[in-house]
């Protein structure tokens, strides 16, 4: 499998968390091929100096600045119709905000934050900004997990830290249900001309470490995490690769539990009742 990117002149490339870390590194580099960025920041003051740090470093000054809360159902919903109002095609979705937590805490919505970045909020997006991507096609969803997610499994009784939090193993387990949602929606899109793919890009010094409680390992820097990100973003030879966990531009087995259909069919379930994306049922009984 040849590693070479290749020109993004004419390609409208969403990426979220895109203020710093891997999210401010991937976006560096698909402006650097020409790409027109929408960047996806929870601070505005951050993301427009991240913007203006971006068009000085790579003299590409099509670049946008949407501010959201990935954690927020209803901040993603109205990043959603911000994009399908005032963009004609979305031909690029990275969904790489994150935040690693040394204690339990919830959204506003009642949700467990890490769960709501890492799974709820992707989902959510993911499925306002399908019709988008497919009537872009060839499209690309990008979602950045952590091998971390083999540290957990799914349990649907412990889902976000209701009865034991632990900072990795909370964690751990919001990036399988990731990795599950890559699964799950991969086979749906079969045909439509969209592929999505997750990734792990190695463990990065970046701010996501910065939590009270996380013993910081840099293995790599920002810049080299946003290779394998980049890479699926733009290689010609993955315009149909679909349903791949990758790392280090290889597509690698995850976790045992991640191909486990029953499970991600219930979650793909419950999420879709979480995000509301579809009514909660009251079952009768039989």
């Amino acid at each position: 499998m040849q590693n070479i990117l290749t020109d993004m002149v004419g390609k409208t490339c969403l990426v979220t968390g895109a203020n710093a870390g891997i999210g401010f590194e991937t976006a560096k580099g698909l402006a650097t091929l020409g790409a027109d960025l929408i960047l996806v920041c929870r601070d505005s003051h951050r993301g427009e100096e991240a913007r203006k740090q971006l068009i000085q470093d790579t003299g590409n000054d099509r670049i946008d600045l949407l501010i959201a809360d990935m954690s927020l159902m209803d901040s993603v919903r109205n990043l959603a119709d911000q994009v399908n109002q005032n963009y004609p095609h979305l031909h690029v979705l990275i969904n790489n905000a994150g935040v690693m937590l040394s204690k339990r805490q919830l959204t506003a919505e009642g949700y467990e934050i890490q769960y709501a970045v890492h799974h709820l909020g992707p989902f959510l997006l993911t499925h306002l900004l399908l019709d988008k991507l497919k009537a872009s096609s060839p499209a690309r969803i990008i979602n950045i997990t952590s091998k971390m997610h083999t540290m957990n499994s799914i349990d649907f009784d412990n889902l976000q830290a209701e009865k034991k939090f632990g900072p990795f193993k909370t964690y751990a387990a919001s990036k399988l249900a990731n990795i599950m949602f890559t699964y799950s929606l991969a086979e749906r899109l079969e045909g439509t001309g969209v592929t999505v793919n997750c990734l792990h890009p190695g463990v990065i010094g970046s701010n996501i470490g910065s939590t009270p409680g996380f013993i910081k390992v840099f293995m790599k820097s920002p810049h080299k995490g946003a290779e394998t990100p980049l890479y699926l973003a733009s290689a010609p030879e993955l315009e149909v690769m679909n349903g791949k966990y990758f790392m280090d531009k290889k597509p690698l087995a995850s976790s045992e539990e991640s191909y486990d259909k029953t499970v991600a069919a219930k979650l793909w379930d419950l999420s879709m009742v979480q995000t509301g994306l579809k009514e909660r049922k009251v079952e009768s009984a039989a």
